[in-house]
């Protein structure tokens, strides 16, 4: 028995965003939300044009690490105008700050509320598009969203059903534009995604064929597409991998990595996807003794022997992309592991194929040290 998650509309391929016109409803008064990045690149203005002639607002100031309290500011700034749908187009954090509005809708409820007493958003919201810059989230195609409250320092995540975008704009042409630094991170965010979704202990037979195939992408490109990035072959390689594995984590869940990766990253004020990056082999070394067989498979279908040189060849992608292995370099000291052993423990840590003491998750991070 298994819960495969409903997805949204799929547009996938090059030039797939111009679906933007026939997917947002003619008479809409829309919100586009994005980065500083989507903005700067042209394809903020873009999307307009394609809209043309709705009504368009666009707030383009997404903050990295999006806060309840810009969502609160974004939600207020869509009501005064009678927003009708939201456009979100950039990386994750534009896509979670886009879905969480336009979820809300015109409830005034602070999102302090669903942050924090874990309730799901209002059912009847505004129809939202997601638009994805980066391959990496995968935040097009899931019913969460991942926020830091200023106040207390925490992140996670707000979850449900009406987070979930109605519409998917995959367009790997607008990759292109990504820095080595950002489809470096993106691409370890997305294959830990992979990974984690396939020895999660909530993983399904379809669960798996989706997160299998992702990393065989993911693995195939990655590397690659760094040296290459106008190469728009391995861009939509990467883009397809992402979108797969991401479908495959809504419904199984993922584990430590991300678990431990929320509070870390809150800490360190480090790219979401560099602290996965960090971690990725380390857990998996811990987990080995519980999921050697899920590893052996995966890695067989990614074109490696067994698990064990499946964790040899992340961190080969470790060092050649200059991922630190101690994360004191990062910032990290020994007075925070308490703090961020506490604030790990989310639905990612309990879908770990391994159950970890706090005791453990101390050793790990003090070994990573």
């Amino acid at each position: 028995m298994y819960n495969l998650k409903v997805v949204p509309q799929i547009f996938f391929g090059p030039g797939s965003v111009a679906a933007v016109g026939r997917v947002v409803a003619a008479d809409a008064r829309v919100l586009i939300v994005s980065g500083n990045s989507a903005e700067r690149s042209g394809t903020v203005e873009r999307v307009k044009k394609l809209l043309a002639p709705r009504a368009v607002e666009v707030f383009a100031g997404v903050e990295a690490e999006p806060s309840i309290q810009q969502v609160d500011q974004i939600r207020e700034f869509a009501r005064s105008f009678g927003c009708s749908a939201v456009v979100a187009i950039g990386g994750g954090s534009a896509m979670d700050v886009g879905k969480a509005v336009a979820a809300a809708g015109s409830s005034t409820v602070p999102t302090a509320e669903f942050f924090y007493n874990r309730s799901e958003l209002p059912a009847a919201g505004c129809f939202m598009a997601a638009v994805p810059t980066t391959a990496g989230t995968g935040a097009e195609v899931t019913p969460n969203g991942v926020f830091t409250d200023k106040t207390s320092n925490i992140k996670q995540s707000i979850r449900g059903g009406s987070i979930l975008p109605q519409a998917a704009l995959v367009d790997p042409e607008l990759t292109l534009s990504c820095s080595a630094q950002v489809t470096i991170n993106s691409g370890m965010d997305a294959l830990t995604q992979g990974i984690e979704s396939y020895i999660s202990r909530n993983s399904s037979n379809a669960s798996r064929a989706l997160a299998m195939q992702g990393v065989k992408l993911i693995v195939g490109a990655l590397e690659k597409v760094v040296d290459d990035p106008g190469n728009i072959n391995l861009r939509s390689d990467m883009s397809e991998g992402t979108m797969l594995g991401a479908i495959a984590f809504a419904s199984s869940g993922l584990g430590a990595v991300h678990g431990l990766a929320h509070p870390l990253g809150a800490r360190l004020h480090l790219p979401h996807g560099r602290v996965c990056g960090l971690l990725l082999a380390e857990v998996l070394k811990w987990n080995m003794s519980v999921c050697a067989g899920a590893l052996d498979e995966l890695a067989a279908f990614a074109g490696w022997q067994n698990g064990k040189e499946l964790i040899r060849q992340v961190e080969a992608l470790q060092k050649h992309f200059g991922l630190e292995s101690r994360l004191s370099a990062c910032g990290l000291q020994e007075s925070d592991l308490e703090w961020v052993v506490k604030n790990s423990r989310s639905g990612s840590m309990r879908a770990n194929p391994r159950d970890f003491s706090d005791a453990e998750l101390t050793a790990l991070l003090q070994e990573m040290l």
